[in-house]
């Protein structure tokens, strides 16, 4: 119990550090997280980074094509969200997160306007561990 209190301290106090803003009063990056998956069956990546603002931003393209991006709330305790998504292609999208206990690791399920689907992990999942071989969620 005090190893977890002692671990849980020392995050919040490295948070607090870098909630500082910078000297230019811009929000500081405070961690980024690599993002891979694929919208229909072309292999996307990007990433998601929080900043000190309380705003998490991420973004995926797939080689040579649209980028789409959307924030979140990086303070928000819950381990599900959902958020709109824009593209630079005109599309736009719902993206439902689920994320683990510690909120550095997760999943998200995409929907685009034109109907076309994606499937991301972010953290320290594999899409195969979220996916399986056959890398496809299914919808209940």
């Amino acid at each position: 119990m005090t190893r977890q209190f002692f671990a849980a301290a020392l995050i919040s106090i490295g948070l607090c550090a870098c909630a500082a803003p910078s000297p230019s009063g811009e929000p500081r990056a405070m961690f980024s997280l690599p993002v891979t998956g694929q919208f229909g069956s072309v292999p996307a990546a990007g990433q998601a980074t929080a900043y000190s603002d309380g705003v998490g931003k991420f973004w995926v393209q797939t080689p040579g094509g649209a980028r789409c991006s959307g924030e979140y709330q990086v303070r928000d305790p819950s381990p599900a969200l959902v958020v709109p998504g824009k593209c630079t292609n005109g599309k736009s999208g719902q993206i439902v997160i689920t994320r683990t206990a510690n909120l550095m690791s997760g999943s998200a399920i995409v929907r685009l306007s034109d109907g076309t689907r994606g499937q991301f992990v972010f953290g320290d999942l594999t899409y195969g561990q979220t996916f399986g071989a056959g890398g496809s969620a299914q919808v209940r």
